[in-house]
């Protein structure tokens, strides 16, 4: 078996509303993300990830941080771990922080 077969790749940045009949997020805030991908080739691959979370929304999209995760066990709340699950069935699944990012 493919050690990398259970490795899940978490890209942490920003992403702001894009979607004005959106009821849970209001157009133009920034909000927390993350994508989590099962894709090794994540950096060549990052237009497509982009390309991914446009179409659920969301648009000015940066990365700033990303975590190799092989082992479930190892993710701390219920949201991670479900999406991690939908990351393994569907290859990448987005986490999105429900509080807007507020610049001071």
């Amino acid at each position: 078996m493919d050690q990398n077969e259970n490795t899940i790749y978490v890209l942490s940045g920003y992403a702001k509303c894009a979607t004005a009949n959106n009821s849970k997020y209001k157009l133009g805030n920034k909000h927390s993300i993350g994508l989590l991908t099962t894709d090794e080739n994540y950096q060549d691959n990052i237009n497509k990830h982009e390309t991914f979370i446009k179409n659920l929304g969301w648009d000015s999209i940066s990365f700033c941080m990303v975590e190799k995760v092989a082992d479930i066990n190892t993710l701390s709340n219920d949201v991670l771990i479900s999406s991690f699950i939908r990351a393994k069935q569907n290859g990448q699944s987005l986490v999105v922080n429900d509080l807007p990012i507020i610049v001071h």
